[in-house]
């Protein structure tokens, strides 16, 4: 028990580090420091972060943020709130593979996904490693109601991959205009109602445009990481 506190203690103290770089890095990207200024602060404020050995969430990225991440940047932004610790954090998108794009923080923590739908993680501590997601998000995608599995496949603190499967019921809602980041548009609330082995239940919830992607949700991302807020910021 002892380990699996410390191990817990560390992740919220690395998302509390995480969302408080993203949040100064975004912030002075309009102004007129230079990089080499810009690092020695970011890793000036890394140490001062981890000697309070604190892992209480810093301030939340806020709209200021958002604009200014916006504005000094291009490609793919995406905006995430972990839900267990509270922490908030803009990240960027580094890579694409097929459908697939990769987004990071400053500290090269990664969340995957594939138009909005989450498929792995990793740097967070017990980090998703793959997902089949392909049913779920079908019917999703198509604001669609019906039935799938879903299959996660977690990394355990041994390293050792175990994998957790979900029968879920897809139920579409109410179509609203929503607007996050630099994208407006038409979205359709839909819920995927999850239950795994000996009765366990997760919930994920999305707002989906008339493209399928998932432009706002909340998706369980495992027992360590709880349920991750995600927002689309710009394609």
């Amino acid at each position: 028990m002892g380990e699996i506190l410390a191990m817990n203690a560390r992740r919220k103290l690395g998302l509390a580090v995480t969302s408080a770089l993203a949040a100064f890095a975004l912030a002075a990207c309009g102004s007129g420091t230079d990089s080499a200024d810009r690092a020695t602060v970011l890793k000036e404020l890394a140490r001062n972060v981890l000697a309070q050995q604190t892992a209480q969430p810093r301030q939340p990225v806020g709209p200021a943020q958002v604009q200014a991440a916006l504005e000094g940047s291009e490609g793919p932004l995406i905006y995430a709130r972990f839900a267990e610790t509270g922490s908030t954090v803009i990240m960027i998108g580094i890579e694409n593979n097929g459908p697939y794009t990769t987004y990071a923080t400053q500290a090269r923590q990664t969340i995957t996904l594939r138009d909005g739908f989450l498929t792995a993680t990793r740097g967070m501590g017990g980090d998703l490693m793959s997902a089949d997601i392909s049913g779920v998000r079908a019917l999703i995608a198509a604001r669609r109601a019906g039935r799938a599995k879903r299959v996660m496949r977690f990394l355990n603190a041994e390293d050792v991959t175990y994998e957790v499967v979900f029968d879920c019921r897809i139920v579409p809602g109410e179509t609203r205009r929503v607007q996050v980041g630099a994208i407006t548009t038409s979205a359709t609330e839909v819920r995927e109602d999850c239950t795994g082995r000996r009765g366990r239940e997760i919930t994920n919830t999305y707002m989906v445009d008339p493209q399928g992607r998932a432009v706002v949700s909340r998706q369980w991302t495992g027992d360590l990481i709880g349920a991750t807020e995600l927002r689309l910021l710009r394609f």
